[in-house]
């Protein structure tokens, strides 16, 4: 026997950036359980392919999760409670898993366009069209970006960054700059700063630790300037009024933008 959680990919947002750069957000809602006996039959079939383009199926958005050898006899109460909690991470690192490739199929029929996901390299592609996929997930939140024509990157955060974690990890000249605010502000955009490095080490393919630690001092400024959720951004994205864009140069030779769907805690560079 196995264990099988049944996820429902809910309340999904989707936002135009620019004629060829969207996004697609989505909660990841439990709504129940159930044994699975035969494994070599799924619950729930999951096709990551739109070939044929039926919304009505794709319309569905349950999933399942199976937990490996499950005792029917007994439940996750009888679990030590270091095994639980290994169980309960790996359940809900599969379930994110499996969430933001379901939104991205969500996302291509919407779209119109027929394709599958190619998760041979970095960045991941889609094996036709070759446009650019990003994923990205926090807690119970998922989000996916699609770019056709360059690397995207997109983060998701649903909890705050300690004042003391972006210490460890920013550029000592980066937290200089930052102590000098207020500490709702400071708080604001330490994680603000840290979602626009995590969408960059996604498009430049670099470690956690190189992109984290690298003084992009004009960025910090940029943020500081703009001062708050409010006052952050220039101009509202097409056909969103909760997303909204940045301009911020990060060196001398290139320009990105930058989304803030504020409602959704999601950044998204491109």
């Amino acid at each position: 026997y196995s264990l099988a959680l049944m996820i429902l990919l809910n309340d999904i947002h989707y936002t135009q950036l620019t004629a060829t750069h969207y996004c697609a957000i989505a909660r990841l809602q439990p709504i129940g359980t159930r044994l699975w006996r035969d494994h070599s039959t799924a619950l729930t079939p999951i096709t990551l392919s739109t070939s044929s383009l039926d919304k009505a199926s794709l319309s569905s958005q349950t999933f399942c999760v199976v937990s490996p050898s499950y005792n029917p006899a007994s439940d996750f109460s009888s679990l030590g409670a270091t095994k639980q909690d290994l169980l309960n991470k790996k359940i809900k690192r599969q379930s994110q898993r499996t969430g933001v490739r379901i939104l991205l199929n969500r996302l291509l029929a919407e779209l119109g366009i027929a394709d599958t996901l190619d998760e041979s390299a970095f960045p991941y592609r889609l094996k036709n069209h070759r446009h650019y996929v990003c994923f990205s997930h926090s807690a119970d939140r998922v989000a996916v970006a699609l770019s056709f024509d360059s690397a995207i990157g997109i983060d998701i955060e649903v909890k705050s960054v300690a004042w003391q974690v972006a210490k460890r990890f920013y550029h000592p000249s980066e937290i200089a700059m930052l102590e000098q605010l207020s500490l709702d502000k400071r708080d604001y955009l330490v994680r603000l700063l840290w979602q626009i490095k995590e969408s960059l080490i996604k498009i430049n393919q670099i470690t956690l630790a190189a992109g984290l630690g690298r003084a992009d001092l004009p960025l910090v400024q940029t943020l500081i300037e703009r001062d708050s959720g409010d006052s952050i951004a220039d101009d509202t994205i097409k056909n969103n009024s909760s997303a909204r864009e940045l301009f911020i140069k990060l060196n001398q030779d290139a320009q990105h933008r930058v989304a803030y769907i504020t409602d959704y805690q999601t950044i998204v560079v491109f």
